[in-house]
This record gives structure tokens, C-alpha cells and sequence, in this order.
């Protein structure tokens, strides 16, 4: 994978779709005040990205889709809660070092999103492709880590870095996996 060519089509997808983009990210991060609605607000982030990329048009409405799409708002708590947990975990053990952990799940919400897979899968989906390729996936976690620190530094950065990381993570989810449905794909 070009890092080059993910970053150039990530800021077309984003350009294209930049108020949808930015507006909603601000309506996730004021709705995720209320804790139960994180998850489906990071789906609904993760669904604008995926519309992007499939060159569609991305609506502000469709941060809701963790809250519309049926199972999305159990399923994408499952992958928080294990995201939450490896992230505890990691840091329990490995003090701030264990804030890596986050690498390991880095294609899970894009996948759960892309496949509408139960959380399960898209986390099995998710190893398989770090498994075979790590480096890659080492890569465009700095690459867009990077640019989510240097976004944090004032809040309307944020704005703008998250969903940049978002549909960076999605294509690159994309990417690697293929457009082709695995065996354990499931409808829904």
C-alpha cells in the first residue's frame, strides 16, 4: 500500500464531503457526552468515511447510522468494550506503552461497518489483517496518529484530523481486505 496515494484519497473523499464531515463529527463528539452513545456515534463517524469511499454522497444525518442500522448499536459496543478493555489491560501492564494496544483494533470498526459484521468477526477479520500486514498497519497507524495529535492541539483540529483518520483507516481496511466478501461474511 502507497502511504502517498492513502493520504491523496483520503483528502479527496474528505474535500468532497468536508461540511457532512466536519458537522458531523462535531454532532458524535457533543452527542458521546451522554457515554452510551460513543460507540454508535464512532459507527456512524466510521459509515460517513465508508460512503465516501464507495463515492457516495455523505449527509450529516448519517452519524446516525450506529443508532439506524439494525444491530449496529450492540455490535459496535462489543468492539469498544474490547477496545476498552485491551486498552486497560495494555496499560495496566505495559504503563503508557500499552496505549499501542489501540493498533490492534485499528480496522475493527471500519470492518464491522464495511462487511456488517457482528463485533466478533470484525475483530477476527481485523487480526487476520494485521497479521498479515504488519507493517503496513504500523504505518497507517503513525501516519494518522500523527495527524490526530497535531489536530488535538486546538479543538477545531479535531474536527478536521478525525475524520481524515477515519476514512484513512476505512480505505485502508478496504485495501487490504479486498472487495471480495469472506466466508464468514454475514448479511445484515
Amino acid at each position: 500500500m502507497e502511504i502517498e496515494k492513502l493520504l491523496r484519497e483520503t483528502w479527496e473523499i474528505f474535500q468532497k464531503n468536508i461540511v457532512a464531515f466536519i458537522v458531523g463529527t462535531l454532532i458524535a463528539g457533543i452527542g458521546s457526552i451522554l457515554i452510551v452513545t460513543i460507540a454508535p456515534f464512532l459507527y456512524g463517524v466510521t459509515h460517513m468515511a465508508f460512503k465516501g469511499i464507495k463515492g457516495e454522497t455523505v449527509e450529516i444525518g448519517d452519524v446516525f447510522a450506529g443508532f439506524k442500522v439494525p444491530g449496529a448499536f450492540v455490535q459496535s459496543w462489543i468492539v469498544v468494550i474490547i477496545y476498552l478493555l485491551l486498552m486497560i489491560a495494555g496499560s495496566m501492564l505495559l504503563g503508557r506503552v500499552g496505549g499501542i494496544i489501540a493498533i490492534l483494533l485499528i480496522y475493527a470498526l471500519p470492518l464491522l461497518v464495511m462487511r456488517g459484521y457482528k463485533g466478533v468477526d470484525a475483530l477476527k477479520e481485523n487480526f487476520e489483517l494485521i497479521q498479515k500486514y504488519p507493517a503496513e498497519t504500523v504505518i497507517v497507524f503513525l501516519v494518522f496518529f500523527a495527524l490526530n495529535f497535531i489536530g488535538s492541539l486546538i479543538v477545531i483540529g479535531a474536527l478536521i484530523t478525525y475524520p481524515l483518520s477515519q476514512i484513512g483507516y476505512t480505505l485502508a481496511a478496504k485495501n487490504l481486505a479486498g472487495n471480495s466478501q469472506p466466508a464468514a461474511y454475514i448479511e445484515g
